[in-house]
C-alpha cells in the first residue's frame, strides 16, 4: 500500500501484480513514514497540510476494505485509489515460481517439497485460495476508482499518473520466472481447476479460460 498526500492518491498493492515497480516509480510522491519522508513532506505534515498518515503505518497488502476501516472517511473517499490485477492462470504460475525462488517466503520450503506445479495448483484450489476480488471489493461493491490489468500495464499505469498528475515510468523489479510462456506449465486437468476456483476474478475482470496448443 502507498498513500500520496501531495497528488491524493492511493496504490493498493495486490501481490504479485507488478507492485513492486509500482511503488518504486510512485515512491517520489508517497509520504512513507516519518522518518523517510522528504523534508517538504515533513513540513507539510508539522504544518497540518498533510494528515498525520502514512504508508507504513499499513500492511503492505491490506486490501481496500480493511483500509477504508483504518482511514478517515474524508481521506478514504477524497484520494483517488487503484490497484492491478493479473489473468488467474498467470498469476498462479507467478505466485509458484516466486515461492519456489525466494528463501525469504513463509511458504518456500512447502512449496520446494511438491513434486510439480499440479500438485500447487491442488493444494491452491482445496486449501488457500485467495481471490483478487477481495482485495478490491466488499462483496460485490468495488470499493476503488481504477483497476488496471498487468496485461495492459504500462498503458494503465499511464492513464493513472495522468489521472493524478504525476510524471513517473515504471522499471521492471521482482521478476520471479523467465518469459517462458505460463500456459507451459498447465494441463487441462489444472487449467479446469483454477477455472472453477478463480471463477469470481474470472467473470469479475473479464478473463477468458485459455486454449492449450500442446
Amino acid at each position: 500500500m502507498l498513500i500520496s498526500h501531495s497528488n491524493k492518491f492511493i496504490f493498493i498493492h495486490n501481490y504479485k501484480v507488478a507492485g513492486t515497480s509500482i511503488k518504486d516509480a510512485l515512491l517520489p510522491y508517497s509520504s512513507v513514514s516519518k522518518e523517510k519522508s522528504s523534508l517538504s513532506q515533513k513540513l507539510r505534515h508539522l504544518l497540518g497540510n498533510y494528515p498525520k498518515i502514512y504508508s507504513a503505518d499499513f500492511p503492505a497488502h491490506i486490501n481496500t476494505k480493511e483500509l477504508r476501516e483504518q482511514l478517515p472517511n474524508t481521506t478514504f473517499q477524497d484520494y483517488y485509489k487503484f490497484g492491478f490485477v493479473r489473468d488467474p492462470w498467470d498469476w498462479q504460475v507467478s505466485l509458484y515460481t516466486y515461492m519456489l525462488k525466494s528463501q525469504k517466503h513463509p511458504q518456500h520450503k512447502f512449496i520446494k517439497k511438491m513434486n510439480s506445479f499440479e500438485e500447487y495448483i491442488n493444494w491452491r484450489v482445496n486449501d488457500e485460495v485467495r481471490l483478487q476480488k477481495n482485495v478490491f471489493y466488499d462483496g460485490d461493491e468495488c470499493l476503488v476508482d481504477f483497476v488496471g490489468k498487468m496485461e495492459t500495464l504500462n498503458s494503465d499505469f499511464s492513464k493513472i499518473c495522468n489521472r493524478v498528475e504525476v510524471d513517473a515510468s515504471l522499471p521492471h523489479l521482482n521478476r520471479s520466472r523467465s518469459e517462458v510462456s505460463h500456459l507451459k506449465y498447465y494441463n487441462q486437468k489444472t487449467v479446469d481447476l483454477v477455472y472453477e476456483a478463480f471463477l469470481d476474478d474470472i467473470q469479475t475482470f473479464g478473463y477468458k479460460k485459455p486454449v492449450l496448443q500442446h
